[in-house]
């Protein structure tokens, strides 16, 4: 089995919106995102505010740290924890009605989580054979929290 690892987070600096690397590494009660496997982490003596200076990783909010998930959307955007996806009813019975789901890791699995419903579906079976969803990737929770309101 072949998985890609990666990660997404806000950095605390920089005005980035996102950054995206494939470990997080906490040090010190800070959380860090390793944007290559060059990066190293060296003791530094000079500063007393901080026994390391952190080479090659970014500073992140760790609230916002989310995994890939493997999968991406019916548009080819990979799918990351936290991102809030939208399917369009298409049978007879749920016509043109929206459904809106949040992206999370829940009891080993990748699952979309209803805000109205308190439960679980795996990611994993929105999926086509070539490994897309049926849904696409509308925003996230961090900066789209009212995509959320009011939908199914």
């Amino acid at each position: 089995m072949n998985r890609e690892i990666k990660f997404r987070a806000k950095p605390l600096k920089g005005g980035y919106p996102w950054v995206y690397g494939n470990a997080v590494l906490q040090v010190k009660g800070k959380a860090y995102l390793l944007e290559d496997n060059e990066a190293e982490v060296i003791p530094d003596f000079d500063r007393e505010s901080s026994f390391y200076t952190v080479d090659g990783l970014i500073e992140v909010d760790t609230k916002t740290i989310g995994q890939y998930t493997g999968l991406k959307d019916k548009k080819g955007k990979e799918i990351y924890e936290g991102d809030i996806l939208e399917y369009i009813g298409k049978r007879k019975d749920n016509m043109n009605k929206v459904y809106r789901r949040k992206s999370v890791f829940h009891e080993g699995m990748f699952a979309l989580l209803s805000k109205e419903l308190p439960a679980y579906s795996a990611l994993n079976y929105h999926c086509m054979e070539d490994g897309r969803s049926a849904w696409r990737v509308i925003g996230n929770t961090y900066d789209n929290p009212e995509m959320m309101e009011g939908k199914v």
